[in-house]
């Protein structure tokens, strides 16, 4: 007893149970605090999130550590707590603190007033927590444990608001409890199989069936959480009824974070891969740019069209992971920190639009730059930087990828390469109608609603420091990458002949392209076309009267051309719009299939349970018989 107790004070006043601690206790204080101190609830998760930030940057630039208490053993069978400070991990860890205190200082204007707002600030701590446990692991029972507690906050969140939200909460907690039950599996297998359940100490090539499910099992969980195809579909569901705090929070930034990092820890560290499981990836991440890019463009509403282009860039972060290189490497996951600052910047953004605009529907929304021109600035922002437009974050990542997939000698790779190129340019036209339509469209009927200044600051300080960082890192590139992704990347165990390659990488010129340089230029050539737009532009316009169908708009009151027609005719291609029209309707939906396989195994199980006691005894007695056959023949 007395040594459990040394144990657990030692745990307990460790450093890298210190982030972990302090969530947990500031999620149970709001929660206590949630009905009678909701103010209580506010100020305990910006300063737990502030401090778990705070350590996290202690255990990045801290020398290597670990700590391991054993809650159980029986004979040879332990069970153990495991944690350590690598490098990638102890990025994600904070990397999900800094985006808890970003949404927590968002919460205190979009989720003031609610029914659930302490509670929201009480789930908000501990998917922190979870996403700290699991980057910091180095046991696979504890990181399953982790993980489980960020699926299970997601699930919560997403029923704060009731309505129409518990039915996208259903099917989130179906694919993404899923994932879980298949890493899991994966989980129980090495452990069998390996003898141990310490990361560190796993290292399996890829060579036998068994251990080709166990990977696959891994990637299944991944691309559950991260938001890949085929087990995207919760994401767009779950988008149009949930709070943008808690999109920001998870699917665009904690989900995106663990998700991937699951994936490049077991393909970079506990996995050998082959050619296979690489192509097997690449093709992966090809499929979930296109197919999600295009149902983005087909949408009418801001937080459904956002989720896809969620869906859409977890594509790059798998392409880049597939091509084995390290540059490819070096890109996916530096595109995994581009995508959470520029992806949760316009979930922060559509949920101040939603809120002045009394809807998040494109065709109801327009002319929002004046009123929200911070908002305005940032979508902006964000959106040049989702699409990959130099000199922004996104750019650099995806260049990387672009480089990596043209350097690799098969055909795979170069067709990647064109389906990667193809998804920026329609992630670009996609966003150009979304700002048409909200930002610089004729303005609606109805009026903006206005907040009271501490609330319009509670909105515009995440939302700005999420688009400063989408340009300095862009602007600044060579800084993130030498700094945070380079030696997160080299921390994965890679195999010594890669890791010499990544430390011989020279990430300064990024090939041939210079940011700050290229950033200049840029610059000067907007610069350039204002001047010349202003001494001859703005002299010699000429305007004329406008006519629709005939008529003057004046004359048709009403009368609204909204741009969400603007890509109208991909839906009409023949080759596409059937599987457009399918796709919205769900014929690709692994939930929808399983739950129409699934059911109808369930009601065949069902009509098997007729209420007659001699059918029951009947199945009884057969069991018995084949269970003694089984002991009489092989025992």
């Amino acid at each position: 007893m007395n040594a459990w107790l040394e144990d657990a004070e030692q745990f307990l006043t460790n450093p890298l149970v210190a982030p972990l601690a302090i969530t947990a206790l500031a999620g149970a204080v709001a929660w206590i605090a949630a009905r009678r101190a909701v103010v209580l609830a506010r100020l305990v998760s910006v300063v737990a999130c502030a401090a778990a930030l705070v350590l996290g940057v202690r255990l990045f630039v801290a020398p290597a550590s670990e700590l391991t208490l054993t809650w159980l053993a029986v004979e040879d069978f332990r069970l153990t707590v495991a944690l350590t400070n690598h490098t990638f991990g102890v990025l994600i860890a904070a990397g999900a603190a800094f985006f808890g205190l970003l949404v927590a200082i968002y919460a205190l204007a979009s989720e003031r007033g609610d029914r659930g707002e302490g509670h929201f600030h009480a789930y908000l701590c501990w998917t922190v927590t979870g996403a700290c446990g699991a980057g910091l692991a180095d046991d696979l029972i504890w990181l399953l444990m982790c993980w489980e507690l960020v699926s299970l906050c997601l699930y919560l969140l997403l029923n704060l608001r009731g309505g129409e939200a518990p039915a996208g909460a259903a099917k989130t907690f179906a694919i993404v409890g899923f994932g879980d039950a298949a890493m899991l599996a994966a989980i129980a297998l090495l452990g069998a199989t390996q003898g141990t359940f310490r990361i560190s100490e796993l290292s399996i090539a890829v060579d036998t069936p068994l251990h080709y499910l166990c990977y696959l099992l891994f990637v299944a969980a991944a691309l559950a959480k991260a938001g890949a195809i085929p087990l995207h579909s919760w994401i767009p569901a779950a988008a149009p009824d949930a709070s943008a705090a808690t999109f920001a929070l998870l699917p665009a930034a904690i989900d995106k974070l663990l998700g991937v990092y699951l994936l490049a820890l077991f393909s970079l560290r506990v996995f050998v891969l082959d050619n296979a499981m690489r192509s097997l990836l690449m093709i992966i991440g090809a499929v979930t740019i296109l197919a999600a890019v295009l149902m983005a463009m087909t949408q009418h509403r801001l937080k459904k069209l956002l989720a896809f282009h969620a869906v859409s860039q977890v594509g790059y972060m798998v392409l880049g992971i597939g091509t084995g290189t390290p540059i490819g490497i070096l890109g996916g996951v530096f595109h995994l920190l581009n995508n959470a600052l520029y992806k949760s910047c316009l979930f922060l953004a559509a949920g101040t639009v939603e809120r002045a605009g009394r809807t998040d529907d494109l065709d109801r929304l327009g002319g929002l730059a004046r009123t929200l021109p911070v908002t305005f600035a940032c979508c902006l922002i964000a959106a040049l930087a989702i699409s990959g437009v130099p000199p922004l974050n996104g750019f650099v990542s995806k260049w990387l990828i672009y480089q990596a997939c043209l350097a690799a000698p098969t055909p795979l790779a170069l067709a990647c390469l064109v389906v990667a190129v193809f998804g920026s340019a329609l992630t670009l036209a996609s966003f150009f109608k979304v700002l048409m339509t909200v930002f610089w469209g004729p303005a609606p009927a109805i009026p903006p609603q206005r907040e009271p200044r501490g609330a319009r600051w509670a909105r515009a300080v995440p939302m700005t420091v999420l688009a400063a960082l989408c340009v300095l890192f862009g602007v600044l590139a060579a800084w993130p990458l030498t700094g945070l992704i380079q030696p997160a990347v080299a921390d994965t165990g890679l195999d010594p002949a890669l890791r010499m390659e990544l430390a011989a990488l020279d990430t300064g010129a990024l090939g041939l392209w210079a940011p700050l340089p290229a950033a200049g230029l840029i610059l000067l050539g907007i610069l350039g076309g204002l001047v010349l737009y202003g001494l001859a532009g703005t002299r010699r316009v000429r305007i004329v009267e406008t006519f629709v169908g005939g008529e003057r708009p004046a004359d048709l009151p009403g009368l609204k051309v909204p741009a969400t027609g603007f890509y109208g005719t991909i839906e009409a291609l023949p080759g596409l719009h059937a599987a457009l029209r399918d796709g919205g309707h769900g014929a690709f939906d692994v939930y929808r299939m399983g739950a129409r396989y699934g059911g109808t195994l369930v009601q065949r199980l069902r009509d098997m349970h007729t209420g007659v006691l001699s059918l029951y005894v009947s199945w009884c007695v057969l069991g018995v018989v084949v269970v003694v056959i089984y002991l009489l023949t092989v025992v």
